[in-house]
């Protein structure tokens, strides 16, 4: 159900990049299905927004975010690890937060760098 939730979810949403990004990647690409499911449509692109700003920052970076819809959610993004293999190239551990009325859920992911793409994705 999750997966068939979070796919119309990525339909409707389309996908996600700011204007410096040269390549927009679908918010599916960025947040696990528990998240996902979670969250509404805006809170789902402001959630992926705050992996990309995190990633970007890298080790021991959050970004968080608010819902502008839902007074009590709210998240963040932080990353944790990073590590640089040949199997798997570069790549990221990032733990997700998502706040809903007080609820708190944690949702570690690992997210790598593989060519052609500059772009970390969810694996």
């Amino acid at each position: 159900m999750g997966g068939l939730l979070g796919g119309m979810a990525r339909n409707m949403l389309g996908n996600v990049g700011g204007a410096a990004s040269s390549v927009v990647l679908p918010v599916g690409s960025l947040l696990g299905d528990t998240i996902m499911n979670m969250l509404d449509c805006g809170e789902q692109r402001k959630a992926a927004t705050a992996t990309e700003e995190a990633v970007r920052g890298g080790v021991g970076t959050t970004s968080t975010w608010r819902s502008e819809t839902r007074p009590g959610v709210s998240g963040s993004s932080t990353v944790t690890a990073a590590s640089n293999t040949a199997a798997d190239g570069e790549c990221v551990t990032v733990t997700d937060v998502v706040i809903v009325d007080g609820q708190e859920t944690r949702a570690p992911k690992r997210m790598c760098r593989r060519p052609p793409t500059n772009r970390f994705v969810r694996v």
